[in-house]
């Protein structure tokens, strides 16, 4: 890859970036419903056009502390390779692309985060790249799947 495209958001007054392929899009602020039995970082529900997606909580995954949710606050849509899923953040900033080379990949002593895919040097300073797959646990994408069907749905409490 000679290039890495992104999509630079800010959490917990940390900058943090997912990569452009793993976006459907971002979502002004939305409702969450809570999940009884959930994942610990999983905070909720929200129905996007009829289909339920599981929200996120990054920081709570980071071990920051979780931030109040703002009247404004956007949602990044995002794709695993197991589901469809949103990620409450600060703010979101334009997409960016940088050199490979300026990318940091895990594992690397400077990057000591298994939640993460690496570190990109940039202008403003390090950028740190979530790696989307490492949102859930295994665990928690078994606890989870016990509560959704796979096409989004809540699973019947009587199966």
């Amino acid at each position: 890859m000679d290039r890495y495209v992104m999509l630079p958001f800010w959490l917990a007054e940390q900058r943090l970036a997912v990569t452009l392929d793993q976006v459907v899009r971002v979502l002004p602020a939305l409702q969450v419903s809570p999940l009884p039995g959930a994942p610990e970082a999983v905070c909720g529900l929200v129905n996007v056009r009829g289909k339920l997606l599981p929200v996120v909580d990054l920081a709570r995954r980071f071990g920051w502390a979780t931030p109040v949710p703002g009247l404004w606050q956007p949602f990044i849509w995002l794709r695993s390779s197991a589901r469809e899923l949103l990620l409450p953040v600060a703010r979101v900033e334009s997409v960016c692309s940088a050199a490979a080379e300026d990318f940091i990949p895990v594992p690397d002593p400077r990057v000591p985060s298994s939640l993460l895919r690496g570190a990109l040097r940039t202008d403003q300073g390090l950028l740190l790249i979530q790696d989307v797959e490492q949102l859930l646990s295994a665990g928690d994408e078994l606890q989870l799947a016990a509560l959704l069907t796979d096409d989004g749905r809540l699973a019947d409490a009587a199966d």
